[in-house]
């Protein structure tokens, strides 16, 4: 049960956050949502009265993903309680309503308020939790705003970099999928630029701990001079560059914080230790200049690889289960135990899909489309040219 010092510090981060929502909530068409909101804040004000709420239910004695920051944690009815408004306000489509919302979540997550695994596909409770709270952040994008599209990605990066909130298997690709998303959907240029440098830091993380076979390995932030493109180096005077680097670094710090606060924050400003370090050949957007002729024919043999394996994966689709023809899904073939590594098999599967993308024959050349072959080109460059012992020498 939480102490009232924790339910006070949760207070700060939930409470005006929930007041905010309330006051731009539609009486009419958000009742409920407003109600369940105020309900929320008088309980956090009063915590006695969320313990005996809460007490009642089955859930009382299970400890659910909700903490304060230390060794106090709430329950997962408590839990429930507490997120349920933010969830539903992030799924609202509303935008003054989300804002406040998403907010909030990304500010629980840098600051390791919420413990335990997001995975849609996880046989837990709390592990559903996390993951619909992820799934109503990743929504948001579609409201179509360039403040929320930022918001979106800081909270994603933080949630993909935090260590206390662990991100795996659908989870992890419907994160990947946004940025990829707001990359390709964004009107604005430093949104799109964030966007991208936000999933190579992303690469980055999933990969460097899938070789480490560790949450906790340390890990620097990319240097984001070093993936601009011509179009982005026309910004003279490097102001977007420095805006993106400071997106990234502040989130890669406020991160590191949260694990080591006696961290000096100069150490992550360094720049990265060398993994997925990119060379000049990235920075540009024509597919024929885009990889030199060793490259061309390291990732001709990686399709062809790939190719082989999705024909393999369709002639299993149907097979027999006690006798019985079933159609099954690819992804249940996969069968690899290291959570780390099956992270990083999904997501390089998925950026070789995207890759491999082509309109219809009917269809005229898709720009749209054709951009997103590119940035996934590009960030399996990064994942070949860097690749560590664990990836080079696996099966899958």
């Amino acid at each position: 049960m939480a102490s009232s010092e924790a339910d006070s510090r949760l207070s700060q981060v939930i409470v005006p956050a929930l007041e905010k929502i309330i006051k731009n909530a539609s009486w009419r068409k958000h009742a409920k949502l407003a109600h369940e909101c105020k309900s929320i804040v008088e309980t956090l004000t009063s915590p006695q009265k969320l313990h005996e709420d809460a007490a009642g239910e089955p859930e009382a004695s299970v400890p659910g993903p909700l903490h304060d920051g230390g060794p106090v944690e709430y329950s997962l009815a408590e839990s429930e309680s507490i997120l349920s408004p933010l969830i539903n306000a992030a799924g609202s489509g509303v935008l003054k309503i989300a804002d406040p919302a998403v907010d909030a979540i990304q500010k629980l997550i840098a600051l390791g308020y919420l413990r335990g695994e997001a995975d849609a596909a996880g046989g837990c409770p709390e592990s559903k939790l996390l993951a619909s709270l992820i799934e109503s952040v990743c929504k948001c994008h579609d409201l179509g705003d360039e403040a929320m599209e930022l918001l979106v990605l800081k909270t994603l990066l933080s949630a993909v970099t935090s260590i206390s909130l662990r991100i795996h298997g659908d989870c992890l690709l419907l994160i990947v999928r946004t940025c990829y998303d707001i990359y390709l959907g964004s009107k604005n240029v430093v949104n799109q630029t964030t966007a991208k440098a936000s999933l190579i830091q992303m690469l980055v993380i999933v990969f460097r701990r899938m070789e480490a076979d560790s949450s906790t390995v340390p890990i620097q932030p990319i240097v984001v001079a070093e993936l601009m493109e011509p179009v982005e180096k026309s910004d003279v005077d490097s102001s977007m560059t420095q805006f993106v680097q400071g997106f990234i670094t502040k989130i890669m710090q406020d991160i590191d914080g949260v694990l080591n606060p006696a961290a000096t924050p100069s150490s992550a400003l360094s720049g990265h230790d060398g993994a997925f370090q990119t060379t000049a050949t990235v920075e540009t957007t024509n597919p024929a200049d885009l990889l030199d002729s060793t490259d061309k024919d390291m990732l001709d043999a990686k399709y062809w690889e790939i190719s082989m394996y999705k024909t393999a994966l369709e002639g299993r689709k149907g097979e027999l289960v006690d006798g019985e023809l079933v159609e099954r899904d690819d992804d249940l073939e996969i069968q690899i135990g290291n959570k780390l590594r099956r992270d990083a098999f999904l997501v390089f599967r998925a950026l070789c899909k995207l890759s491999m993308k082509t309109p219809p024959k009917e269809a005229s050349v898709d720009p749209q489309l054709m951009k997103g072959k590119i940035v996934a080109l590009e960030l399996l460059k990064i994942l070949l040219e860097n690749a560590g012992a664990v990836f080079r020498t696996s099966e899958r």
